[in-house]
C-alpha cells in the first residue's frame, strides 16, 4: 500500500448527514465455478451496513474472459455463474444496483452485450444494465443534488468495423457527436455533484497507464517480458492502454470538458487495483480489483494505491462535501480514506444598516447623441430611476 506523504483526512463526524453512498467495484467477473472471489464475499458482508439511500455500481469487466457467450457454448455455464454471483449481491443490496460494460464484456460482440443485459435485468429489473438502446452515454439522476453520467468507453475505443450495426439504435452515430452530448450532460449537471462512471480510467498509475511490476518484466521470459512492456508503452498497440490513439483522444477530450465544470469526478475499474488520484484538479477513483490484482505506483497525482482485491465507498453529504473510503478483502477493513470535495460555499446576503431605499419620481431629461469630429453630442431623454439615499 502506498500513500502520499502529505495526505491528510478530516473525518465527517455526523454520518446521519450522508445524502447518498455509492459502493464501487469493478472487474469482479472472474470467480471460479461454484465459488465467489474474496472481494465479492467481503462486499456482500459490508453491504449489510448499507442504507436505502445508496447505490451499488459494478464498473465493467463483469464476465471474464469474453463476456456472455451463446447458450450452447461450453463456456456459458461458467460465464453465467460469474455474473450471477454479482447479481445475487445486487439482490441483497438495500438500495439500487446497476452494471456498466467493460472491454471484456464486449468480446462476445453486440449480441454478447445484449445477453448480459438480459441476464442482469432479469435478476435486478429494468435500468440495471446501462447501455440503453446501444447508446454509449446515459445520465442517471440519483437525486436533486447528484447525477451519474455513464460512459461506455469501449464503444469509443473499439474498431466499429468489427461490430456491424453498432450505432443503429442510437442517435449518437459519431465520436464527435458523443463529445457534444457529453458536454451537454455536464452543463445540465452544473451545481450538482457529478460522477462520471467509465470503465477505462482517465487517470491511472497501473499497467494500463504504462506502470508495470517487476513480475511483469519476467513474463513470459526475462528480457522478452520487458520488450513487451516497452512495446505496449510506446506503440499503443492495444486499445486497453492509455497510449492507444483512440483511448488517448477520449482521455484528453473528457478531461478537458470536465475541467469546465465544478464538482466532477471519475470512477472506474479496468486496473486490477484500488487507487485514488487527483490530477488536473479532477478526482479519479479506481476500483477494479473485484477479482484480480496487479501492482501499481503512486505517481502523477497519486494519493493512494494498493494492488490487492477490494472495493470503494463514496459518501456524498447534505452540505455538498464528499469522502471516499477503500476496503480490502485482505485486511477486512477500511485501509484508506480521503476528502474528495469540500462542502458547498454559502453566500449570505445581509442588509446595509446605513442605507435606505427611497423612490424618486421618474424624470426624463432630453438627451441626443451625435458624433461630431472627436466629440459626442447627446440628444434624447435621461431616465432617473430609484436611487439609494444614505440615512
Amino acid at each position: 500500500m502506498q500513500v502520499a506523504e502529505n495526505h491528510s483526512y478530516i473525518s465527517k463526524k455526523d454520518s446521519s448527514k450522508v445524502l447518498h453512498s455509492f459502493y464501487l467495484i469493478g472487474d469482479a467477473g472472474n470467480s471460479a465455478l461454484n465459488k465467489k472471489d474474496s472481494a465479492l464475499s467481503y462486499l456482500e458482508q459490508e453491504i449489510k451496513n448499507a442504507k436505502k439511500n445508496s447505490t451499488l455500481i459494478f464498473l465493467g469487466d463483469n464476465v471474464y474472459q469474453r463476456g456472455i457467450p451463446k447458450e450452447n457454448s461450453k463456456n456459458y455455464k461458467l460465464a453465467e455463474h460469474r455474473l450471477k454471483v454479482q447479481t445475487d449481491i445486487g439482490k441483497k443490496f438495500p438500495g439500487r444496483t446497476f452494471f456498466i460494460p467493460g472491454n471484456h464484456d464486449w468480446y462476445s460482440g453486440l449480441d454478447g452485450l445484449k445477453r448480459q443485459e438480459k441476464l442482469v435485468e432479469k435478476a435486478l429489473g429494468k435500468n440495471s444494465f446501462y447501455r440503453e438502446k446501444g447508446c454509449p452515454l446515459e445520465k442517471v439522476e440519483i437525486n436533486d443534488d447528484i447525477n451519474v453520467i455513464v460512459v461506455d468507453t469501449h464503444w469509443f475505443v473499439t474498431n466499429w468495423d468489427n461490430h456491424p450495426g453498432i450505432n443503429d439504435d442510437c442517435e449518437i452515430k459519431t465520436r464527435e457527436k458523443f463529445f457534444e452530448e457529453f458536454e451537454g450532460l455536464l452543463k445540465k449537471s452544473q451545481g450538482k455533484t457529478t460522477i462520471v462512471a467509465l470503465h477505462h480510467p482517465m487517470f491511472t498509475n497501473g499497467p494500463h497507464g504504462g506502470y508495470y511490476s517487476f513480475k511483469s518484466h519476467m513474463k513470459p521470459l526475462p528480457i522478452f517480458g520487458s520488450a513487451l512492456n516497452i512495446l505496449r508503452k510506446t506503440s499503443g498497440v492495444t486499445n486497453t492502454d492509455q497510449q492507444n490513439e483512440k483511448y488517448n483522444l477520449l482521455r484528453k477530450r473528457i478531461i478537458s470538458l470536465a475541467q469546465q465544470s465544478e464538482k466532477v469526478m471519475f470512477i472506474s475499474g479496468h486496473e486490477h487495483s484500488i487507487q485514488y488520484i487527483v490530477q488536473d484538479n479532477i478526482p479519479q477513483i479506481v476500483s477494479g480489483s473485484g477479482s484480480k490484482l496487479t501492482a501499481t505506483k503512486n505517481v502523477n497525482g497519486g494519493v493512494f494505491s494498493y494492488g490487492t482485491q477490494g472495493f470503494a465507498r463514496l459518501d456524498v453529504y447534505e452540505d455538498g462535501a464528499s469522502t471516499v473510503h477503500f476496503y480490502t478483502a485482505k485486511d477486512r477493513k477500511i485501509v484508506f480514506e480521503a476528502n474528495v470535495f469540500k462542502k458547498d460555499s454559502i453566500v449570505e446576503f445581509t442588509d446595509f444598516p446605513n442605507m435606505d431605499v427611497s423612490e424618486k419620481k421618474r424624470e426624463f431629461t432630453p438627451i441626443k447623441k451625435q458624433i461630431k469630429g472627436n466629440s459626442i453630442i447627446s440628444y434624447g431623454e435621461k431616465d432617473t430611476e430609484n436611487t439609494l439615499v444614505r440615512k
